[in-house]
């Protein structure tokens, strides 16, 4: 598809600024972090200890779990430990049932390494739970290795089963720190998400009152609270042993608080500075909310918030004020709490063992092909050199199988870097620097806590590094904590790296050749599901009486928010890819991320618009004016409807003929002068907006091709 349009670059940065910064934002300490450091690095050195103790064989997957568990709550920590602790039991089952069937001839013995890697792939690809997926197939490739050896089948049954007792240590110690921190430092997760996000408001206010520029924390924070909402407050509440009666004033609150982040959220984006005259109500609204957050700590009831007379400025400052000055009512229960029944919890779906298309979709069973053939070139590779420390390759191919090879390629370059700073820095390092000078446990104790903080902190960052923390860790835990002495030789570190590279080239080439799905063809996929569900949730009835229409909201919300994640992460993982196509893929990506940007902001100012529907405040409205912005709403979903076919029928194969047209959206004029009090005013405001925004992406979308060629 030729076209003469230049391939334009927003991100003009070299890539030695843009490395500094992405390091500064990841590394940044946030709050929490410390803590959360603390708790894996203790649960890693207690796993360690005790695997030293009783000299568990394969040791290092032990330690290595305390950063895998859940730490979302103690329950979750449970859960998760669980599901982990059954999935190992079941695979040491496994492999031990089809070696002694399956591997005393050579030939049924390397089918029965073919049809047990397959079946890895197939459950990293189709298992519910990505997490279990992952430490099946890492607890089955290292107990496959085992059997390659020539030992007596009862040594290689013992060992096999060990590979399953180090990690299920490790998830018990990972469990029994999370219990104890649990114990004396007892927290209530919904006033601290409650002071968090009553924080944030107070922050954006007090700089609308100080004149000065929203911060990037403040803007940062504010944007994520209101797409993430306050679901996970609302499962907390559920769960908590609270009376009846506080809870339903806990809902009532959650819910105002929601609301409130929903409009500060629209209010940022489309006000980025207030009017002078405006700057007293705001600092008087951030008052009130400092008081409020200290009433939370300490039970008292924060006193009323009066607000003066509507005179102009921007409305959405005292549709915002008028939401805060609620949280005093609902404080003593002096109004009713029934029209926050809607909003209160709903049971979430439990998590299926494997996907709805499993058994039914080839794509599955192509990845586990492909997959299959990637481990088992690595797995002849080394049998045929007698080289038995590059089994690693095949445990790389496992970790670094994703959905698609895009992704892959991010994880494989993470596993190389987190493989090389552990490994030959941290591992081979501590060899020839540290270990020739230390003759305790107590010594290697320190080191080992050391390298595991700082492990520990690379991957509690985002998703774009996290995974090479976990590598770090890795590397660092094979060479040291699988025998139970100090490891002196460095010919396991040479072997691990050189099986790492060799796992992540044999992943590189299956995938180039036979299963091409590139990451940019999945971040324009994703990015025209998001537009859809946009514009259903545009559309979308909701009502106060109607919790059905609550759930569907909220759902739509959760969806919505992952895939504007899972856009970002395929956009992280395009500069990976290589080929003719790489500088009109990065070119798509530039445009993609531009636009996601733009309908983010879309987004959070019809999350305010969603509010007025799910509460019932547009049925005050004549009817003439709420059909025509039933009009608009609809105008608005057609045109995102436009926006994702126009976008699909650019793909690189697909003839210009084929593209249609963007419409515009329309803006009644009933709605454009409404007038300029708190409910009407705001609602114009926030339909100009996204009349803009709309308009911005349309014109954005038609200036140029998603794919242009130089």
């Amino acid at each position: 598809m030729a076209t003469s349009v230049a391939v334009t670059r927003t991100d003009t940065r070299s890539f030695a600024s843009w490395f500094s910064d992405f390091l500064k934002k990841e590394l940044a300490p946030y709050p929490g972090r410390g803590f959360m450091v603390a708790r894996m690095v203790i649960a890693a050195t207690i796993t360690m200890v005790l695997i030293m103790t009783f000299r568990v064989p394969g040791g290092a997957t032990g330690p290595l779990y305390a950063f895998m568990i859940s730490r979302e709550d103690l329950g979750s920590t449970a859960k998760s430990a669980f599901k982990v602790i059954v999935a190992f039991l079941l695979c040491g089952l496994f492999v031990p049932f089809g070696a002694v069937m399956f591997a005393s001839m050579p030939l049924t013995h390397f089918l029965w390494e073919m049809v047990s890697i397959f079946l890895i792939f197939f459950l990293i690809r189709t298992l519910g739970d990505y997490s279990v997926a992952s430490g099946v197939g890492f607890i089955g490739t290292s107990a496959i290795a085992l059997w390659y050896l020539p030992g007596p089948a009862e040594m290689n049954v013992e060992q096999s089963l060990w590979q399953v007792a180090a990690p299920a240590i490790g998830a018990a110690a990972a469990f029994c720190v999370e219990a104890v921190f649990h114990a004396f430092r007892k927290q209530d997760q919904i006033q601290i998400g409650l002071e968090a996000r009553l924080q944030t408001l107070e922050a954006l206010l007090e700089d609308y009152a100080q004149g000065r520029r929203i911060s990037a924390q403040t803007e940062r924070s504010l944007t994520r609270y209101a797409m993430v909402g306050v679901g996970s407050l609302r499962t907390f509440l559920a769960r908590s042993s609270h009376s009846p009666d506080y809870q339903e004033r806990m809902t009532a609150l959650v819910s105002v608080i929601g609301r409130a982040i929903d409009f500060a959220a629209a209010m940022l984006h489309a006000h980025p500075q207030v009017l002078p005259e405006d700057r007293p109500v705001a600092a008087r609204i951030a008052r009130h909310i400092a008081d409020i957050r200290q009433c939370l700590s300490t039970g008292c009831k924060p006193s009323e918030l009066n607000l003066p007379s509507a005179s102009g400025g921007v409305v959405l400052l005292r549709e915002l004020g008028q939401m805060i000055a609620l949280v005093p009512y609902i404080f003593e229960g002096s109004i009713s709490l029934d029209q926050f029944r809607a909003f209160a919890h709903a049971p979430r779906e439990k998590t299926p063992i494997f996907v709805r298309d499993a058994f039914t979709n080839p794509e599955h069973v192509k990845f586990a092909l492909s997959g299959c053939l990637a481990g088992m070139l690595c797995y002849v590779l080394y049998v045929v050199l007698a080289w038995p420390g590059l089994a690693t390759s095949v445990t790389t191919c496992v970790l670094t199988a994703l959905s698609n090879i895009g992704s892959s390629r991010q994880k494989q370059v993470l596993r190389l870097v987190g493989a090389v700073i552990g490994g030959f820095v941290f591992g081979m390092g501590a060899q020839v620097f540290i270990l020739p000078y230390i003759d305790s446990i107590t010594g290697f104790t320190v080191l080992f806590a050391a390298v595991s903080a700082v492990a520990a902190w690379v991957s509690t960052s985002s998703q774009r590094l996290s995974y090479c923390g976990l590598q770090i860790a890795l590397a660092f835990y094979l060479i040291h904590v699988n025998d139970f002495t100090v490891q002196m030789s460095l010919s396991i570190g040479r072997d691990r790296a050189i099986g790492v590279l060799l796992g992540i080239g044999m992943m590189w080439l299956v995938f180039e050749r036979l299963h091409l799905r590139t990451a940019v063809s999945q971040m324009v996929q994703t990015f025209t599901k998001n537009l859809r569900l946009m514009a259903d949730l545009t559309v979308l009835r909701v009502g106060p009486d109607d919790p059905a229409s609550i759930a569907s909201s909220r759902r739509l919300r959760a969806r919505i928010y992952a895939n504007f994640a899972g856009v970002n992460a395929q956009a992280d993982a395009v500069p990976f890819e290589v080929g003719p196509r790489r500088a009109v893929h990065m070119a798509a990506r530039d445009h993609i991320r531009r636009w996601q940007a733009m309908l983010r902001t879309f987004y959070l100012l019809e999350l305010a618009l969603l509010q007025y529907r799910a509460f019932g405040q547009l049925e005050t409205l004549p009817e003439e004016i709420r059909a025509s912005l039933e009009d608009f709403q609809q105008s608005c979903a057609a045109m995102l409807y436009t926006m994702a076919s126009y976008i699909e029928s650019q793909h690189e194969d697909a003839p210009e003929a084929s593209r249609g047209e963007i419409g515009h959206p329309r803006l009644p004029s009933q709605v454009e002068s409404l007038p300029g009090t708190s409910q009407e005013g705001s609602i114009a405001s926030i339909t100009r907006e996204l009349t803009s925004i709309l308009e911005g992406m349309r014109e954005d979308m038609l200036r140029a091709p998603l794919f242009a060629v130089e």
